[in-house]
């Protein structure tokens, strides 16, 4: 690495760039709650929310909704990171290949995640069998409820960085996966602690009558989008080769 970088420094540029675009930030937050409300109130409507069939209809409509909303988001704030001026129409429009490489890695990293919940849960409750699992707070559940947050954070830390390579860098979904497990490495604890950061914002944002979510949840992304920055900036030229493939 050519030089060491701070959560304090990460926290500082991502809030100097929030405070000249609040209205971006908010804006587009404001939009997303909006049209997710309007469409589960349709597909509700539509086909109703009681079958496996509706809901798992509803999910994939959603899911690819914020795959695009995310992706047209990110669009917006690398733009406005590289480039001065007030982002224009066309910016705000989502590419269609980058927002299906998205939901393609959701889908695989979803598939990962439930294959290894199931694995831990059947060696759980198979040595395990008289646990009373209708009552979610039995203190005896606890430890599976561990047993699966670690694999869970531990995945969402090294791969929180694939929409920013699959945008930034027109990245596939495989070397997007690839590209973010590389650029976390040795950064866990670092990463971990701005999660721990985001999930503390985003729950005063909840506190403040949800209004506050407006901000944190786009600030959010900002943080991570601010780090992915400098920690692939901060790679050596032989590093880079790794990093930056998918601009050769």
């Amino acid at each position: 690495m050519n030089k060491p970088f701070s959560v304090n420094e990460i926290m500082s540029e991502a809030w100097n760039f929030a405070k000249n675009n609040i209205w971006i930030l908010i804006g587009f937050t404001a939009v997303q709650f909006v049209v997710i409300l309007i469409i589960t109130s349709l597909l509700t409507g539509m086909f109703g929310g009681e079958s496996t069939v509706a809901v798992l209809i509803q999910n994939v409509i959603l899911s690819l909704f914020d795959a695009f909303f995310t992706v047209a988001f990110y669009q917006v704030i690398f733009k406005q990171i590289d480039e001065e001026g007030e982002p224009e129409f066309p910016d705000f429009v989502p590419n269609f290949m980058k927002a299906l490489n998205f939901v393609l890695v959701k889908l695989i990293i979803g598939i990962i995640l439930v294959f290894l919940i199931g694995i831990i849960s059947s060696i759980f409750f198979m040595n395990t069998p008289d646990i009373d699992t209708t009552d979610v707070l039995n203190p005896r559940l606890w430890p599976i409820f561990l047993l699966i947050a670690i694999p869970v954070t531990y995945f969402t830390i090294r791969l929180c960085f694939v929409v920013c390579f699959i945008v930034d860098q027109e990245s596939g979904a495989s070397e997007s996966i690839s590209q973010s497990w590389t650029l976390t490495k040795g950064h866990f604890w670092l990463i971990f602690l701005l999660f721990a950061i985001i999930l503390g914002l985003n729950i005063l944002g909840a506190m403040a009558l949800f209004i506050g979510l407006l901000f944190t949840v786009p600030f959010s992304s900002l943080i991570l989008i601010i780090a992915y920055r400098q920690m692939v900036n901060n790679y050596t030229d032989e590093e880079e080769i790794l990093i930056g493939k998918s601009e050769s």
